[in-house]
């Protein structure tokens, strides 16, 4: 199990067709955002993609949530 995470955003831009979309009011791009967690050594630990118009703060906390797991003692 990783010490340390890194998670990042990317906006992309959708076709005009695409259902679930959103606006990116920072970037100013309507589309989708990509969260990607990955640990200190660049593996792959989290990928969630949705609306463009949530902020990153709350799909930071949900990529976390889904990633990390209670720690037993």
């Amino acid at each position: 199990m990783p010490t340390y995470a890194i998670i990042d955003s990317q906006s992309v831009k959708t076709a005009s067709s695409a259902h679930d979309k959103g606006f990116d009011g920072g970037k100013k791009i309507k589309g989708r955002k990509r969260h990607i967690a990955v640990d200190t050594l660049g593996n792959l630990l989290s990928v969630v993609v949705h609306a463009a118009n949530i902020h990153d703060t709350k799909a930071g906390i949900f990529v976390a949530k889904k990633r990390l797991r209670p720690i037993r003692v």
